[in-house]
């Protein structure tokens, strides 16, 4: 039974019969070849030759298709490895782009293809090793700080000793400063180890209003403008921190401080907003940086430099931003956005 393939085969006029002779027919050279192959390899496949050729049709037939079949189930369990790993490689790819590899990571699902999981697990180890060293830093410059509290209070003392007016007034004010500097450096490393605060519901409008009231009570006059009106998800003590550093911003530099909240379609919008001197545009990215402070004609005011460096990292612990701009009537606004999550 001998069949040519060399002639060009009409599909626009083959029948359904002759479709399903002609795949009989390539499934049963593939089984011949297959044998034929396999008996060449034999040092006796001269003798065994003969009985390829008695070997009933219908049985080389069903190895064909059977050899096909296994073909393709590997060509599939192939293709699954491949959508698996493809799969892993993504999500972990969303994660680092998402958080960065900081502190608010969550920790990667170890799961699927073998190399996968491997990168997984090396990735979380990874991040716990260097969340630990951070806050052991952090501990260090705390504790650093800290201590230097007791000689400025020493030193403090013994310059009231002072027969020198204007020396004392002036050794004071630097004691205020370097104090100042101090306080800022234990705030900045408080601030960082509670990056990885957990989110949680929060009473947002409670918040506020706790936040107004404690300025008020302390003499300081400040207007609340706006409503949330249902609790969110976020970080408590991050989100009072950012707002608190804000508005001490807004008020050692303005005046008719006001926060106002609202609420879009998928954003929390808090804003500071003064009636200060602004900040000059080509200063607006460098106040984020530590230490820096922008404010036009102001540079005789207290203070470190930490407040907005703070904030904003605060702010991106959170997956908010903020960012700053002058208003045309004069003044900064301070605007922190967060994605609104509702409890």
């Amino acid at each position: 039974m001998t069949r040519s393939f060399q002639t060009p085969i009409d599909l626009a006029s083959e029948t359904p019969a002759k479709a399903v002779s002609r795949t009989q027919g390539l499934a049963l050279y593939a089984a011949r070849a297959l044998a034929l192959a396999a008996l060449g390899q034999n040092t006796h496949a001269a003798t065994l030759a003969p009985m390829v050729c008695g070997i009933d049709d219908g049985l080389l037939w069903i190895l064909g298709v059977s050899v096909l079949v296994v073909l393709a189930l590997i060509v599939a369990c192939l293709g699954l490895e491949v959508l698996a790993y493809r799969a892993g490689a993504v999500r972990i790819a969303r994660a680092l782009e998402l958080h960065g590899g900081d502190a608010r990571m969550p920790e990667l699902p170890e799961s699927g293809p073998r190399a996968i999981g491997r990168l997984a697990r090396a990735i979380n180890k990874g991040r716990r090793r260097r969340v630990e060293r951070e806050a052991e830093h952090l501990d260090v410059q705390a504790a650093y700080a800290h201590d230097l509290r007791t000689p400025l209070t020493r030193m403090g003392l013994r310059c009231e000793m002072l027969d020198d007016p204007a020396l004392r007034e002036a050794m004071q004010r630097d004691l205020a400063e370097m104090q100042e500097l101090v306080e800022a450096s234990v705030a900045s490393a408080r601030m960082q180890r509670s990056v990885a605060e957990p989110l949680q519901r929060v009473d947002a409008d409670g918040l506020l209003d706790n936040l107004v009231r404690g300025y008020r009570d302390a003499g300081r006059a400040i207007a609340l403008d706006g409503r949330i009106g249902q609790p969110v998800v976020a970080c408590p003590l991050a989100l009072r921190r950012v707002l608190a550093n804000l508005i001490d911003n807004a008020l050692r530099y303005g005046s008719d401080v006001r926060v106002c909240a609202h609420v879009d379609a998928q954003r929390l919008v808090l804003a500071v907003v003064d009636s200060g001197p602004g900040i000059k545009p080509a200063q607006m990215d460098a106040v984020f940086a530590p230490w820096v402070r922008g404010r036009q004609g102001q540079e005789d005011k207290p203070g470190s430099g930490l407040g907005l460096a703070i904030a904003r990292r605060l702010a991106r612990s959170m997956q908010g931003e903020l960012l700053l701009q002058n208003r045309r009537t004069g003044g900064l606004e301070a605007r922190l956005t967060l994605p609104l999550v509702v409890a």
